[in-house]
């Protein structure tokens, strides 16, 4: 067939039309209609294997590179070719290949900025850091104008932790292209990710005037400061919640895939120290609302149930590895009797069973591990096909697969536990499993779950494993003469009530000092320093911060220190059970709401109450009397070491959790 030259100038025009706006099918047939005319065309060629390729189709992707590789036969010379041959082979984990096609198309055009852009998103791909930074930086060398490269740049600082560095690409690749999408949402996650709300919610403005977009306006809304100023900043920024929150109920929202185009959950909420099950309830329907495919129900839920032979569960969590969650369920999940129950493990991500204890044992001791595809919705089905009788979430809150999944109907009954300790507001969760020494006796209204007390700490936690060597106090800079105070806590739980509480406790005690650790990003930890220094500037210089350890260290670190401080609102789970099982008297307030209650509850369980505070008052006059009273602070350590062991490896834990799943489960079935 003998096309006239403009006949093939409107079929080159088309295809580039449907090509650019991912049309591949179409574009492929004017390809191969081109080809037909010229059918050693190098440029036809290369273009029908890009086509093919991006179709996504993985069957036909040897076919895409043959047409691609007779494309460099006949002009070899020309470097593009060789970069999107390379392109291709990358996708297709051919990374050698890859390689050779972006080196050979350096060597033909030194100043092609998209072979060394290519080569860097290849050398990160690699985890080569340092040549994917090189390659980056020459193809700005070359292209100044190329934000593209600024973002991936960004991106690599973003991962290393370094975010002043990524915000500033971020910045210069704005200044370039205030119109992308991709650097301005970056740009709003980022001061997101440093506590930077103001500025967040700023780029998440300009990102919607310039694209109508439902899951940035949940983004927008779920962005809260993660240091706060004071109890009057919390008073406002819930205020301000609340007014967006129901604005949004309004605009009723349409999203596909919430995990995609949300990318984050109410997590932060929970540091507030405010009831949230009112708010958590609200969430919860806008974002079923929004996207009713959440609601997804497994068709055996649909169905009368019959009494199994074993009671299949499933656990599942983004958390079995080295983690708080970890840790607080390998006892159970590894202990709970395999003649009563069929235990299947769900994970969001491969595991390091090799290198990481928990993991293994986690994963040793199920019946079924099951890995959950990447997509929501297809998890969903994953999950529904193992047919349970009850689904367990160690944590929903934390991570924003599991929360979305836990929206769904997967299995008769539905549970959570204190992971994250805070009510979900999700309808499908049916129970809360907390437990009568952390609850307050109005604790049911603080659950949009039914609350379930077990008569233990939900833990079945297993011995600390205690260093054979423990560092000593120098080892971390420390002096060993003062009184030394350790506030072991995440600084996101520093509420504005600790300030009054620190700079009280130093200044009667000019001796002591308050060890805290920093935060996971630097920039928390430059913020509470900020906002020490107009509260409590007298006494800051007293507080010493310094970096986080290693777990063994973080032991270390707990043995060192003479008393230990618990945050107010937010107390330690994992943390105080190290301290006790060290004997540290921990000065911890009681307060309303169970996760600032799960310290006290643990002195509960080993019979002591000495050290449990119900004001911030009384908190500070038994951290001072432990520091004073030397035989008093002796005496709860003896106390501690005594009584410690109901702490760990208690054997009623697994009775009351078995006592739940069968009696809810029997429950079910006299209903259906």
């Amino acid at each position: 067939m003998v096309l006239l030259k403009n006949q093939i100038s409107k079929l080159i025009l088309d295809a580039k039309v449907l090509h650019s706006g991912n049309s591949f099918g179409k574009a492929e047939k004017i390809y191969r209609v081109l080809l037909t005319n010229d059918p050693d065309n190098p440029h036809y060629l290369n273009l029908l294997g890009i086509s093919i390729a991006q179709a996504g189709d993985p069957s036909r992707s040897l076919e895409a590179v043959n047409f691609m590789e007779r494309s460099i036969k006949i002009l070899p010379d020309y470097a593009a070719y060789q970069i999107n041959l390379g392109v291709v082979l990358q996708d297709l984990g051919e990374f050698e290949r890859a390689k050779s096609h972006y080196e050979l198309a350096i060597l033909l055009d030194k100043k092609n900025s998209d072979a060394y852009y290519n080569y860097g998103k290849l050398f990160k791909q690699l985890g080569s850091i340092e040549a994917s930074l090189s390659m980056y930086k020459k193809t700005l060398l070359i292209d100044p104008g190329r934000y593209d490269a600024m973002v991936n740049i960004s991106n690599i600082f973003h991962d290393l932790g370094d975010y002043n560095r990524a915000i500033k690409f971020l910045e210069l690749s704005f200044k370039i292209a205030p119109t992308s999408h991709l650097s301005i949402v970056n740009l709003a996650n980022t001061y997101r990710k440093i506590g930077e709300n103001k500025k967040a919610v700023y780029y998440y403005q300009k990102a919607l005037g310039i694209s109508e977009h439902d899951g940035l306006r949940m983004k927008m809304l779920l962005t809260v400061p993660i240091i706060y100023k004071s109890q009057e900043h919390i008073s406002s920024i819930r205020s301000c919640f609340m007014t967006d929150l129901k604005s949004l109920i309004r605009a009723q929202l349409r999203l596909s895939d919430p995990v995609l185009e949300i990318a984050s959950t109410n997590f932060f909420l929970a540091y507030q120290g405010e009831l949230n099950r009112s708010t958590q309830k609200k969430i919860a329907g806008l974002l079923l609302k929004a996207c009713p495919k959440l609601n997804f129900i497994a068709p055996h839920c649909k169905n009368i149930i019959t009494k199994p032979k074993k009671i299949k569960i499933g656990f599942l969590s983004a958390y079995f590895r080295k983690h708080s969650v970890g840790k607080l369920m390998q006892g159970l999940i590894s202990s709970i009797s395999r003649k009563k129950f069929e235990v299947i493990i769900f994970i969001t991500d491969e595991l390091d069973i090799e290198n990481d204890l928990i993991s293994r044992k986690i994963c040793e001791s199920a019946n079924k591990l099951v890995q959950l595809p990447d997509n929501t919705f297809d998890s969903q089905s994953t999950i529904a096909s193992e047919t349970l009788d009850i689904l367990f979430y160690p944590d929903i809150g934390m991570d924003i697969r599991t929360y979305f999944l836990a929206f769904s109907r997967l299995a008769h009954i539905q549970c959570v536990t204190w992971g994250h300790p805070d009510t979900t507001g999700i309808p499908n969760i049916d129970y809360f499993i907390s437990s009568v020494l952390t609850e307050p006796t109005t604790g049911s209204k603080h659950y949009s779950e039914k609350l379930y007390k077990l008569n233990t700490l939900p833990t079945f936690y297993l011995p600390i494993q205690i260093p054979k060597k423990m560092k000593k106090r120098w080892e971390f800079g420390l002096s060993s003469s003062c009184l030394l105070y350790l506030c072991p806590q995440n600084i996101i739980k520093y509420h504005p009530d600790i300030d009054i509480i620190f700079a009280t406790i130093l200044r009667k005690l000019p001796s002591a000092k308050i060890v805290v650790l920093g935060g996971v990003v630097n920039e928390w930890t430059n913020k509470l320093n900020k906002r020490w220094s107009k509260t409590i500037p007298d006494a800051m210089d007293r507080i010493i911060v310094i970096s986080r350890q290693s777990p063994e260290d973080f032991i270390s670190l707990q043995s060192a220190a003479d008393i230990v401080l618990d945050t107010p609102y937010f107390s330690g789970g994992n943390t105080s059970l190290e301290s006790f099982a060290l004997g540290k008297p921990i000065v911890t307030l009681e307060s309303s709401l169970m996760r600032g209650r799960v310290t006290a509850g643990m002195y509960r369980a080993m019979g002591i109450d000495d050290c449990i505070a119900y004001s911030i008052e009384q908190y500070i006059q038994i951290a001072i009397k432990l520091a004073d009273n030397q035989h008093f602070r002796e005496e709860i350590k003896g106390k501690i070491l005594k009584n410690k062991h109901i702490l760990f490896e208690n054997t009623e834990v697994i009775k009351e959790f078995e006592k739940f799943f069968i009696s809810k489960f029997n429950k079910v079935i006299s209903v259906k």
